[in-house]
């Protein structure tokens, strides 16, 4: 399972949220927050850092340096963008690089200090973390039918 370096000093900060929010500290046990993919193949395309067919035409006739069939037959053919990335946006590590660089810039943590600040309790305020990680993940997620991006989820545990 991928971890995230750096999240020493957001947990640092959070436990001194939590004594003063909290009754007791033992309270903050059991609170966290998962952000990830339900598709089947998600940790296949997050890990998979060739990603060879990415940019490629669906049209295998524009596919550079390799002949085909002069008329092949229509349904064959997908005329329709690229493989992996019709927005240009596309890449592996499409939840790691987001959550790595919110971490870095100090955005989770104002986030979740802003919201315990505002009377939101701890996993309420993790839960606008997360949701906001999962926000700039799926702006990376390589799309090729949808169901990944749409697998996206932030749940509370």
């Amino acid at each position: 399972m991928a971890s995230i370096v750096g999240l020493d000093r957001v947990n640092r900060r959070i436990r001194e949220l939590s004594k003063q929010h909290l009754s007791s500290p033992n309270e903050a046990k059991g609170e966290s927050v998962i952000v990830g993919y339900t598709a089947n193949y998600a940790l296949h395309v997050h890990e998979n850092i060739e990603m060879f067919w990415q940019g490629m035409p669906r049209d295998p006739r524009k596919w550079p340096g390799i002949k085909h069939q002069k008329n092949p037959r229509p349904r064959e053919i997908n005329p329709k963008g690229l493989y992996w990335d019709p927005q240009g946006k596309g890449q592996a590590k499409f939840l790691e690089q987001p959550a790595r660089e919110l971490n870095n810039a100090g955005t989770l943590g104002m986030i979740v200090f802003n919201a315990m600040k505002r009377g939101a309790t701890l996993q309420q305020a993790l839960f606008l973390a997360g949701g906001r990680i999962q926000r700039e993940s799926m702006k990376l997620v390589p799309v090729d039918t949808g169901n990944l991006k749409a697998s996206a989820f932030t749940r509370k545990e």
